[in-house]
């Protein structure tokens, strides 16, 4: 049935239980874990936050700038590696084969189902808080109506 299950992480606090369910799934169906930390691209917001207001008045804003955005790269690296050491652990636990990755994308969306394509993957599987699944459900269902997603995805709505 499903051979390689993608459990996708995408930092919302609280929403683990994917990798619960994701990890007994692929064991009951001996299959692979693709764990995914996923995140979109920097927002107009964020990057303003990052350069700040001042960008162009003093003659070390570019490497300022360039320094910060290295530091607000590797803190979403960290926070990836954090939010799959979980499912690092529990896949070892029970001997399933696992594999991890980050995924950046201007649609954190889109940038899963890309990489469920890339790595063969059978299902998704994912958690949110019920307000985020508002607004994750309606692109979902209307890219499923347009024939786009042919890759199942279970959502646990964490509580």
């Amino acid at each position: 049935m499903y051979r390689n299950i993608l459990l996708m992480r995408n930092g919302c606090e609280g929403c683990s239980m994917e990798t619960c369910l994701g990890v007994l799934l692929a064991e009951s169906l001996n299959a692979k874990v693709t764990a995914a930390y996923v995140t979109g691209d920097f927002t107009w917001q964020e990057l303003r936050h990052i350069f700040g207001l001042d960008e162009l008045k003093w003659a070390g804003a570019g490497r300022a700038g360039k320094e910060a955005m290295a530091a607000a790269e590797e803190s979403k690296a960290r926070l990836a590696k954090e939010a799959l050491v979980s499912a690092e652990k529990m896949c070892a636990d029970r001997g399933i084969p696992y594999e991890t990755v980050r995924v950046s994308s201007k649609s954190p969306l889109h940038g899963v189902l890309k990489l469920a394509e890339e790595k063969r993957c059978d299902v998704i599987v994912t958690s949110t808080a019920p307000q985020e699944a508002m607004g994750l459900l309606p692109p979902v269902m209307t890219d499923r109506i347009n024939g786009r997603i042919r890759i199942p995805m279970l959502i646990h709505h964490a509580v």
